[in-house]
């Protein structure tokens, strides 16, 4: 079980630190009319004191649920004053809970502490699912048709972004609005006009809700993405008309395992496959 430290702090000193961070994502729970709320900003780290990135941090099944960002810090608002339960996760990690009295209209510090756990997984086989390798096969196909920008694991892994849209800002003509708590909106310019118009979003084959952000999946979940700024470079397979197409195109690939491995989870929470 971790250690989890609570620190209430002024609305004051709060907004001060608040101006300073870098997140990953901030989740806001649907908010009932007249009902007081409270913010609670935390630290992961673990038993060195080094900060742990990507812990699931979630305040239930049915709460907002986030991940801590490359400093191991996160914030999660519009949580229900009094006493709340957070959740944290991570691979490689014992899970551990916290329950935190979230004073109203108010924002609660927290610091946590993970405990790595040592595992040996032997023999973990994954079947290879065929439709899924010719899903990738057909991602290279597009790639080296020329049409669209592309982003692979391998360009991911070389630049180690902290956000997603980190990935775009080098792609022509996107453009990338500031959104809440350091993520960004993507747009792209000549479809976007004088009016807001976000692109269409598919995952894994599947169109997404227009509610869905670029900063909303973590770029190691990602195992590729194609970006058509248009309908005239869009394929076919990503059009229609209940998608909003004319205003770009973002289709996301998210990661696949190996076949075959064998996992070991090393003392300083690296998971090897070999």
């Amino acid at each position: 079980m971790g250690a989890v430290d609570l620190l209430v702090a002024s609305r004051g000193a709060i907004g001060t630190l608040g101006c300073g961070l870098l997140l990953s994502g901030t989740a806001v729970a649907a908010q009932q009319p007249n009902r007081a709320t409270g913010t609670v900003v935390g630290l992961v780290r673990d038993d060195a004191g080094k900060p742990i990135p990507a812990v699931e941090t979630s305040s239930g099944v049915d709460g907002p649920r986030i991940r801590s960002d490359s400093l191991g810090r996160f914030v999660l608002s519009g949580l229900p004053a009094g006493a709340v339960t957070l959740y944290f996760r991570r691979l490689a990690y014992a899970p551990d809970t916290a329950t935190i009295d979230v004073p109203s209209n108010d924002t609660t510090n927290i610091d946590v502490t993970l405990t790595v756990v040592a595992h040996r997984l032997s023999a973990v086989v994954v079947q290879d699912d065929p439709n899924y390798r010719r899903i990738l096969h057909d991602f290279e196909s597009r790639r080296k048709s020329g049409f669209g920008h592309f982003i692979t694991r391998g360009d991911i892994d070389r630049r180690q972004p902290r956000l997603m849209s980190d990935m775009l800002r080098m792609i022509p003509g996107a453009v990338l609005v500031p959104g809440p708590a350091g993520t960004s909106r993507l747009r792209f310019g000549r479809a976007a006009g004088a009016r807001d118009c976000p692109p269409q979003y598919w995952m894994d084959g599947l169109p997404l809700d227009g509610n869905f952000n670029i900063d909303d999946i973590a770029p190691m979940d990602v195992e590729g993405v194609e970006i058509y700024a248009g309908p005239s470079v869009t394929p076919a397979q990503f059009s229609g008309m209940n998608t909003t197409a004319a205003c770009g195109t973002v289709a996301i690939w998210t990661r696949v395992p190996r076949p075959c491995a064998d996992v070991a989870i090393r003392h300083d929470g690296v998971m090897t496959v070999s």
